[in-house]
């Protein structure tokens, strides 16, 4: 399964939970109260229904689940699909609880009127979310962020037809003829000033030798490269520096697409973009399943910090402001995954004007490479510095974990200026969305110094990450904070 059919598995398994839990729910609360037909059981029993109800909602909806793109299905194929999905789940259901002898199979009006109201619910939810994917999903954060390197033989053609991928959101074009399709004689000196200025809506962003520039900054997760014509040794350098930067490349290979054209078979194992073959160079890839892990315990984590966080604030808010008058909140915008701008949310430790006198500092600055740190900071006030030995002005980035645009586990997040001075290969370290912890802050913070370590570490992170080295990062943080190791 590609990475939009994951993102739509997912999206349909979670509305559906949503409408079974509001089909049940609603059911119980008409037959107990408006019209009491639903004994009292303990529990223990509804536990056990809930459950078996579960896992037969999760066997059928895994068993017969369509992987058809969403914005193809007919719409009488979908609601056959939903008569019979709904009426096996509740056929499953009704004979796992009659195995385990739940004494809730005896409340028939719970069970009908839940079967009714769920296959009921299914109707508008797959309108409605045909919509939703087709319209709004593209513009969310949850879409990958596309740029198309091609020539402008084959642009138009190329751009329709990855714009048609909702899971993809392109936000510019390049139109590589001058570096590297074969450029008539005479006509390369002015071949930039005639390209358009958009193609299918989407912005050309460049037209000439300089286009590396552009992906360097703009956020992006994948580039589509199709070119009919180049030296295999220049493509080669430009996938390697793309793969460089943790970006997801997608090639295609001419002699690929001339065989796939002319093969009497259709059964041909390759993933095919727009009608052309593609090879996906990554420099890393992980398990869809512990992505999701990850993100469900962002939120669990994030609600409980962001409660953590409010109490914080309240209490460090008078000290706070008794001693240096201004915002509660500090907020900056930060670089974070593969570009995207957002604005963090610290609790502020240091005086209001503690970024204009950045500058008479910057010869202090104890870091060698592109990061800001000084030893005795006086921009820091007395309550700033007591905060910051308990990580305590940290909390309020629960926020921006809840939002989506931090993990509590991940790399950190760069200043806009940091950022602007990276090379192709520091970009790489963000290719994960920013934590608020990380292997540089478990790995004694204050004591490393070189920024190019600090690199190291995060990219070792990004290659070896799994739900259990975020665990290991997590319960190393615990004793950091609580020893103040490497806190400054």
């Amino acid at each position: 399964m590609n990475k939009r059919g994951h993102a739509q598995f997912w999206i349909e398994f979670l509305f559906d939970v949503v409408c079974l839990t509001i089909a049940n729910i609603t059911s119980f609360l008409i037959f107990r109260f408006a019209f009491p037909k639903i004994a009292i059981y303990p529990p223990s029993e509804w536990a056990r229904y809930f459950i078996a109800l579960f896992v037969a909602f999760v066997t059928v909806f895994v068993g017969f689940y369509s992987t058809i793109d969403i914005k193809r299905r007919d719409r009488r194929r979908e609601i056959i699909s939903i008569l019979s999905n709904s009426s096996l789940t509740y056929l499953i259901f009704s004979a796992s609880i009659l195995l385990i002898k739940s004494p809730i199979i005896q409340s028939r009006y719970m069970l009908m009127s839940s079967y009714i109201i769920f296959t009921l619910l299914l109707f508008p939810e797959k309108y409605f979310l045909k919509r939703w994917i087709t319209g709004f999903f593209t513009k969310s954060r949850n879409a990958a962020m596309v740029g198309i390197i091609t020539t402008s033989d084959i642009a138009n053609e190329f751009v329709e037809g990855i714009k048609s991928d909702w899971s993809l959101n392109v936000t510019g074009i390049i139109l590589a003829d001058r570096e590297f399709a074969k450029v008539p004689a005479g006509a390369a000196l002015g071949v930039a000033e005639s390209y358009p200025k958009s193609i299918a809506d989407i912005p050309v962003v460049s037209a000439d030798e300089n286009y590396m520039d552009w992906v360097r900054s703009a956020p992006l997760d994948e580039v589509f490269i199709n070119i009919s014509s180049t030296s295999d040794s220049k493509l080669q350098e430009l996938v390697e520096e793309l793969e460089d930067m943790g970006i997801t490349v997608h090639l295609n290979i001419p002699r690929l697409t001339k065989m796939l054209d002319e093969s009497k078979f259709d059964n041909i194992n390759c993933r095919v973009y727009a009608g052309y073959p593609m090879a996906t160079f990554a420099a890393t890839r992980y398990s869809t399943a512990e992505l999701v892990i990850k993100r469900v315990f962002d939120i669990f984590a994030g609600l409980i910090g962001c409660i953590i966080a409010l109490i914080a604030m309240a209490i460090v808010a008078i000290p706070l402001k008794k001693e240096s008058p201004g915002p509660l909140i500090f907020k900056q915008q930060r670089v974070g995954k593969n570009g995207r701008l957002f604005n963090i949310y610290k609790i502020r430790s240091m005086y209001a004007d503690a970024e204009e006198r950045k500058a008479e500092l910057i010869d202090d600055n104890k870091m060698d490479g592109l990061m800001f740190k000084i030893e005795n900071d006086p921009r820091i006030t007395k309550v700033g510095s007591f905060i910051r030995k308990y990580s305590i002005d940290e909390l309020p980035q629960f926020f921006n974990v809840l939002k989506g645009d931090m993990s509590v586990v991940g790399t950190r997040p760069p200043t806009i200026e940091e950022f602007e001075q990276y090379e192709s290969r520091h970009k790489r370290r963000l290719s994960m969305r920013p934590g608020i912890t990380g292997m540089w802050q478990v790995s004694g913070r204050s004591e490393i110094t070189d920024f190019e370590q600090v690199v190291a570490l995060d990219c070792k992170y990004i290659d070896e990450w799994s739900v259990g080295l975020d665990m290991k990062i997590l319960i190393k943080t615990v004793f950091v904070v609580l020893t103040h190791k490497g806190a400054e």
